[in-house]
């Protein structure tokens, strides 16, 4: 639907930013207290990781449990027993050898809990500052400032994805607003800075990188260059401080990932929603209903893979050529949301936190599609996404997998709601 200018009202448009910013603060100010020596078991492998760096442990750093996900990588644990941080849950370290060694110096100074503290006065301010970031961007004209940030901060009080990145105080969140502020930036007509922002969230998380997807289609060659030159930087300096045999650890452990499946109620992505479907079928063995999680490995049909990944290429390259002749705005808009919502739903892993900035663009549809198309998007998404409906899903037949396919099928409904907006408004 186009936009209409506000309404006039009491609410002066600097007033209305002046309340919207003052909520942001307040929840950032109540959320810090409240994740205060609150232990992060994603975050904290950040650190054990720096430990082991300065420890001289380096051979250790991407060691992790034998199917990967959750608990304590066996070689870690006399570390975190010298940490005093024993009796803690880590996650394993899944991010770039840059990380470990500049964390590494910290650890002689700052303990874990205090790392984590510390991480938790950045974070925090940059999920709020997504929330307006995010409105920047996709805020409908006559949507007041103030309304805005309270949907925003309902969204990350209420919401299981972000629930589960302020509990582990997940990276995530930092590449998140990292890519918010990247087309922040090309918005006004910064495209140094913003390809600048979108390089570093690279360096913390790979997956960024395809952001540069809309730089191309944007014909935004001075962002994509930035992008390249300090990515490319960064690279070589992580090669630099780390050496490489860090970094072919680093791929072997993606490579890892790659290879099995993880079907749990955290995760929506097709892969395992796909095997889940397969068991349901009969077309694979049949797992036990009653288990939180279930690792697929080596039941996993060679050719499921390459067909998930060559439909998410079909379908960015849909989304590219219905999107070119829009102007630059609505076509960043609608490309930034629906690349995010692709590439944790066609990639291996799509872990809930992943999702956040997603969720921080769901109102955005009221501004690209008539209201009541826009209501029943929101609605399919949001309400299975309620930490509280979330609680509740051991009541359904097959717990993880119903929630995966739910959510699977929701996200899928707002990509075809924003290729409809695409095609919309090319008219």
């Amino acid at each position: 639907m186009t936009d209409t200018p506000a309404a006039a009202s009491a609410i002066t448009p600097a007033r209305d930013r002046m309340i919207a910013v003052l909520l942001l603060a307040f929840w950032t100010v109540v959320t810090i207290l409240q994740q205060w020596n609150q232990w992060a078991e994603d975050l904290s492998a950040v650190y054990v990781a720096g430990w082991l760096w300065q420890n001289g442990q380096q051979a250790l750093i991407y060691d992790a449990p034998p199917v990967f996900f959750g608990g304590v990588a066996e070689s870690w644990l006399p570390a975190m027993e010298a940490m005093g941080i024993a009796d803690e849950t880590s996650f394993a370290y899944v991010y770039p050898p840059i990380w470990a060694a500049l964390t590494a110096p910290l650890t002689d100074w700052l303990g874990p809990q205090g790392f984590v503290n510390a991480v938790t006065l950045v974070q925090m301010p940059m999920l709020t500052a997504s929330v307006w970031l995010a409105g920047r961007l996709l805020k409908p004209a006559a949507m007041p400032w103030w309304l805005w940030a309270v949907i925003g901060l309902f969204t990350l009080s209420l919401s299981i994805q972000s629930h589960h990145a302020i509990w582990h105080n997940q990276p995530t969140i930092a590449v998140g607003f990292l890519i918010l502020l990247a087309f922040d930036r090309l918005e006004v007509g910064r495209p140094i800075a913003a390809g600048a922002a979108l390089a570093l969230a690279a360096a913390i998380k790979l997956t960024p990188a395809a952001f540069v997807l809309i730089f191309l289609l944007d014909r935004q060659y001075r962002a994509l260059a930035a992008f390249t030159i300090i990515g490319g930087a960064l690279g070589l300096l992580s090669i630099a401080l780390a050496g490489w045999p860090a970094h072919a650890a680093f791929l072997d452990s993606i490579a890892l990932v790659q290879g099995v499946a993880f079907l749990s109620a955290i995760n929506t992505s097709l892969s395992p929603a796909l095997l889940a479907l397969g068991s349901a079928a009969g077309w694979l063995p049949m797992p036990d209903t009653s288990l939180p999680q279930i690792v697929y490995q080596t039941t996993i049909p060679a050719w499921l893979t390459p067909a998930i990944s060559l439909a998410a290429f079909a379908l960015i390259l849909a989304f590219g050529r219905a999107l070119a002749p829009l102007p630059g705005r609505s076509r960043r808009g609608i490309a930034l949301f629906a690349l995010a919502v692709i590439l944790p739903l066609f990639g291996p892993l799509g872990w809930l936190h992943y999702y956040v900035v997603p969720m921080l663009l769901l109102p955005g549809l009221v501004r690209l599609l008539p209201l009541r198309i826009a209501a029943v998007l929101i609605a399919l998404v949001g309400f299975p996404s309620l930490a509280l409906v979330f609680a509740q899903i051991g009541l359904l037949p097959w717990p993880i997998a119903n929630y995966t396919w739910a959510m699977c099928a929701a996200w899928g409904a707002v990509l075809a709601g924003l290729f409809a907006a695409s095609r919309y408004a090319a008219r």
